[in-house]
């Protein structure tokens, strides 16, 4: 029995513009990381698709650059937020508000004197549309 998968128009365009497969050399590097750019720029207006092919080109990404030395830099789960709210022109009053919780919580959190709970993390990674993993140690 043969089945198909529906993929959305955004997916499809992703892929025509840079197909989903293993990455040779630094030309098609730069030209990956472009597009990744692009679509972690969208913050929460990415749709589903273009999240999951977000999450497969980062791992090509990765693969590419472990495989020929190139060092990834470990990304905390607080630079991650921090980048993501910078990404989206959020303040931590404007998260938290969005969030259903309290700024003073946001801000312990960035500061490294406290974790996230459980709900929070899964509406954190509902509400900019990334893996819950980006907020976890």
């Amino acid at each position: 029995m043969s089945r198909t998968v529906k993929v959305s128009k955004e997916y499809l365009a992703l892929i025509m513009r840079f197909p989903l497969r293993p990455i040779h050399d630094d030309e098609m590097l730069d030209a990956a990381s472009e597009v990744f750019s692009e679509i972690v720029m969208k913050g929460k207006r990415r749709t589903s698709g273009e999240s999951d092919y977000l999450s497969i080109l980062g791992k090509l990404i990765r693969e590419y650059e472990e495989a020929h030395g190139q060092e990834v830099p470990k990304m905390t789960p607080q630079r991650a937020l921090e980048s993501i709210m910078e990404d989206n022109n959020l303040t931590q009053s404007e998260l938290a508000k969005n969030l259903e919780t309290t700024q003073s919580v946001i801000s312990e959190f960035l500061s490294g004197r406290r974790g996230l709970s459980k709900t929070l993390v899964i509406r954190l990674s509902k509400f900019f549309k990334v893996s819950p993993e980006l907020f976890l140690s």
